[in-house]
């Protein structure tokens, strides 16, 4: 689609939009009529005729809200729309090994701005380049500060705010892993508090983002510092409680903000966690009062993050637990269990959450798209649920009503999104994965040898390869329906990925029954299976390669190559061995003698179906690697 305009002040950003976010119909020419009001209106108006569409507006912001609704609107139809939030933001995750090219981001400002958001956070833990500090970053696919403001110039052109948000206390194990960070390193998360090396590189990191960034506000992270002083710290200074670490640390943060006049947001899990038993985040607890919010820096803004309640209720009674906090709650697309997207949940989460926030009157929302365990869902994939979020903005909105979203950005419907979640929906499994299961990531690295997942996961290993085999030719069909080529990507992704846990479901089967059975020819006939479950992942990998150059940095793709190489290699490896059982060159297969039994590592509610895990527990119940702690 080519958004032509008679306006000065608008063409250079509907360029923008049209150099970076492909439009659907792409042959549809529409003429933009652009009013600007006075900066005291807030309301923003469009209206959709044939082949033109009129907004009016006060701001850039405003005026590609706008647009993106009339975009997706049929003839005829016009609105006034009225924000609810003074402030909607994504938080992309660029700290998970995926790293995003300059032009994926600026596609992802794009989509949203037309999407209603008033911004974007970029996660940062080290991928950025902090002057002085050669290996902070180093081998991570870290942004320059050149490619930083290139980013702030493009999002400020869209009329958005480019926010960092960083980590200045725990959550740096990847750049606290190098000689030079020794002086300032508690454990291998968390910065050591009061040593004179730590307020160094804190002030580092500020100074540097004041001065890339346009905008004022920083966020300063320090979630999850749950082993603070609890390393090195304690073993120089002795034991003090971390409450008195956290605050001690948190005033030198906020005085250096204060310093170079940035406003701080953090994370607020540690506060909150020191009111419940065993650090529960989520527990109970008496509303902050004033004389406790006086105890923290006047200049700070406090995040509550929950991705995880079911029920309007559930948030309410956490917001009130703040008491008389400035309050942003983060919320979350779901991308960061594995290859695929749970939408079910984040719907279904994400409309509690909204309307909890509407009730409440907290004001400022970001929408957090984490990448857990290596950033293996594709960006692409959270369309609807960032959309639904951007509908909530102006009015109440429902699932469905993003799927004029997704044809306008993505060229196919909601279902097509939805159908990428049925890899984790096996036969057995409820409907809706509120827990967020992910069965496809269990099955695809699970050793199919030393099997500890399919017994708990599967009754019946033919319905489960049917089930994929199913989804396979469902995702081939989609792909011949749709003209983007970003939803292609994804949808080659998955078709390659049904294939492979297809393939891994009936060796498995067939694996351990003819090695009960004594059936040597089941045997051969496995190393077949074998065969072509090596050649599948080949493709899957090659899929995967595609996608993620497209969208990442190098930096980081080796995880996914060590992880897909590894099963292929487990494949070869296999085969060799069954074929040296048969020959008669080992006497047999100890990792088949070994009697399955259930599951028994992190489990879902009914205690019997495996939870999420990340790949160091999937892959092997042996040892991964060696960690040293202090």
């Amino acid at each position: 689609m080519k958004l032509k305009t008679n306006d000065k002040t608008l063409q250079p950003v509907l360029n923008a939009i049209e150099n970076f976010a492909e439009l659907y119909p792409i042959a549809q020419t529409v003429l933009v009529e652009a009013q600007w009001c006075s900066e005291t209106e807030s309301e923003i108006r469009w209206s959709r005729s044939e082949n033109k569409i009129f907004v009016r507006a006060a701001t850039k912001n405003g005026m590609l809200a706008g647009l993106g609704k009339a975009l997706q609107a049929k003839v005829g139809q016009e609105q006034t729309m009225q924000s609810r939030l003074t402030r909607l933001e994504a938080m992309v995750d660029v700290s998970r090994n995926a790293v995003y090219t300059l032009p994926t981001i600026k596609r992802f400002l794009c989509q949203l701005a037309l999407m209603g958001y008033t911004g974007c956070q970029l996660y940062m833990e080290d991928t950025y380049e902090l002057p002085n500090y050669p290996y902070f970053g180093y081998r991570r696919g870290k942004y320059s500060t050149q490619e930083l403001k290139e980013l702030d110039d493009f999002a400020f052109e869209l009329g958005l705010e480019l926010v960092p948000c960083i980590q200045t206390l725990a959550h740096l194990r990847t750049a606290l892993r190098w000689q030079y960070t020794q002086p300032m390193k508690d454990t291998p998360d968390n910065l050591m508090v009061g040593e004179p090396e730590t307020a160094k590189l804190v002030e580092a990191m500020l100074v540097h983002f004041a001065k890339t960034f346009r905008t004022r506000r920083i966020h300063i992270g320090m979630d999850e510092a749950v082993s603070l002083g609890m390393g090195r710290y304690r073993l120089k200074n002795g034991y003090k409680d971390h409450r008195k670490l956290t605050m001690e640390h948190l005033k030198l943060v906020c005085e250096l903000c204060k310093k170079y006049g940035l406003q701080p947001m953090m994370w607020d899990d540690m506060l909150f966690r020191d009111h419940t038993p065993m650090m529960n985040y989520y527990g109970d607890s008496e509303p902050i009062t004033p004389q406790q919010r006086a105890e923290y820096p006047e200049n700070l803004s406090f995040v509550y993050w929950d991705y995880y309640h079911d029920s309007k209720e559930e948030y309410l009674q956490q917001i009130k637990r703040r008491g008389c906090l400035k309050t942003i709650f983060a919320g979350g697309v779901w991308k960061w269990g594995g290859w695929t997207p749970n939408l079910t949940k984040s719907f279904r989460d994400s409309q509690a959450a909204i309307e909890a926030c509407a009730e409440l009157g907290v004001k400022e929302i970001i929408v957090t798209l984490w990448g857990d365990d290596g950033a293996e869902a594709p960006l692409d994939c959270v369309l609807p649920g960032l959309a639904l979020f951007g509908l909530n903005r102006f009015e109440t909105a429902q699932k469905q009503d993003t799927d004029s979203f997704c044809h306008l950005l993505a060229d196919c419907s909601l279902e097509v999104f939805e159908g990428m979640e049925k890899l984790d929906l096996i036969p057995g499994m409820p409907k809706e994965n509120l827990e967020g299961l992910v069965p496809h990531k269990l099955l695809l690295y699970g050793d199919f040898a030393s099997e500890l997942f399919m017994p708990s996961l599967a009754d019946n290993p033919t319905q489960l390869k049917e089930h994929f085999e199913q989804l396979e030719k469902e995702y081939h069909n989609q792909y011949s329906k749709t003209n983007c080529i970003h939803t292609q990507r994804m949808l080659e992704l998955y078709t390659g990925l049904a294939k492979v846990l297809a393939l891994r479901c009936e060796a498995a089967q067939k694996l351990h029954q003819s090695w009960i059975q004594n059936d040597k020819q089941g045997l051969k006939n496995v190393q077949n299976l074998l065969k072509k479950l090596s050649d599948a992942v080949a493709v899957f990998h090659n899929n995967a390669i595609i996608l993620w150059s497209c969208n990442c940095k190098g930096e980081g793709m080796e995880i996914i190559d060590l992880r897909l190489g590894g099963l292929q290699g487990r494949c070869a490896a296999l085969s060799r061995r069954i074929e040296m059982y048969l020959t008669g060159t080992i006497e047999t297969l100890s990792e088949l003698d070994e009697p399955c039994l259930p599951y028994h590592g992190a489990m879902a509610k009914d205690g019997l179906t495996p939870g999420r895990e990340s790949y160091g527990e999937i892959v092997t119940a042996n040892s991964l690697c060696h960690m040293f702690y202090i």
